[in-house]
């Protein structure tokens, strides 16, 4: 997000179905929504803003790992208790240094998904 505007540098795809068994910094995640920029996860071990972590994004039959800063963190509600319990975080990831590669696979990605809409302002 631009901090100067508070608007969305990138339009984002909010997956019907989440994204699982992703991994960042070693912990499974959801991965929410994407975009070209960065995405929303859903875990259940917390994520500090201003670290780095690693996630792995499954595009196009492959697992592209991508280096993240994470942007923000919140407390979002409890995890299933089925799945270990505890409390269940959401944090938004901006990607850095992706390769013309993986930028492809993105890319390719949302032309079978499904473009992200327009940015709308004032949404983070």
């Amino acid at each position: 997000m631009d901090n100067q505007t508070g608007k969305r540098r990138h339009a984002r795809l909010t997956l019907s179905e989440p994204l699982l068994d992703q991994v960042t910094s070693s912990h499974d995640v959801a991965i929410l929504d994407l975009s070209m920029g960065g995405a929303r996860v859903e875990h259940s071990m917390m994520l500090r803003p201003g670290s780095t972590c690693h996630l792995r994004l499954p595009l196009k039959m492959r697992n592209v790992m991508v280096i993240c800063a994470v942007v923000w963190s919140k407390a979002v509600g409890l995890a299933d208790p089925n799945q270990g319990g505890g409390i269940l975080y959401q944090s938004g990831l901006e990607f850095s240094r992706l390769t013309t590669e993986t930028q492809a696979l993105l890319q390719a990605f949302f032309d079978e998904r499904g473009t992200p809409p327009p940015d709308t302002p004032g949404i983070s």
